[in-house]
C-alpha cells in the first residue's frame, strides 16, 4: 500500500497572541460530521501532502488566506478511534483580522478569546485539543 492511500485528517486553528484569542470555524448544518458546532480548520489530505501541507491547502480554500509553511507549529498528533484516522493538529501565530479572510465553507468563523472558547458548542476533539493548547500556554 503506498503513501496515497494513507487518509489522515490535518487541521488547526490562528492564534493571537497579543489578543490571546484563537481562530475557529462554525460548521453549516449540512455536515456530515460535527453539524453545526465549532472546531478548527482542516480536512483530509490530498495525494501525498505532508500535515502540514494538508492544513496549508484546507486554510487556502476554507479562508482564501496564504500560510507560509516555517509558520505552521504543531500542537499535538493522536489516532482518531471514531474516524480510524490520524489526526494531526498545528496552530499559527497571526494577527490577521477577519476583514481579510472570506469563508467559503460553513456557517461563519471568529477570533474567540481563550478564555471563553470552551463555552462554545465545540467538537470533543477541538475541546480535547484546544485543552492541550492552554496546558501549553501556561
Amino acid at each position: 500500500m503506498g503513501n496515497e492511500d494513507k487518509k489522515f485528517w490535518a487541521g488547526g486553528f490562528l492564534y493571537n497572541p497579543e489578543t490571546n484569542s484563537v481562530l475557529l470555524h462554525k460548521r453549516d448544518s449540512k455536515a456530515k460530521i460535527n453539524p453545526n458546532q465549532w472546531a478548527f480548520f482542516g480536512g483530509l489530505n490530498e495525494g501525498n501532502e505532508t500535515p502540514k501541507q494538508t492544513l496549508i491547502r484546507e486554510l487556502q480554500e476554507e479562508l482564501t488566506t496564504e500560510i507560509p509553511e516555517s509558520e505552521v507549529k504543531s500542537l499535538c498528533d493522536y489516532f482518531n478511534e471514531e474516524l480510524q484516522t490520524y489526526r494531526y493538529v498545528f496552530f499559527v501565530e497571526s494577527k490577521s483580522q477577519k476583514s481579510e479572510m472570506q469563508l467559503t465553507e460553513g456557517e461563519g468563523f471568529d477570533w474567540i478569546s481563550l478564555e471563553k472558547a470552551l463555552d462554545y458548542d465545540l467538537t470533543k476533539k477541538t475541546t480535547r485539543d484546544l485543552k492541550t493548547f492552554m496546558r501549553l500556554r501556561q
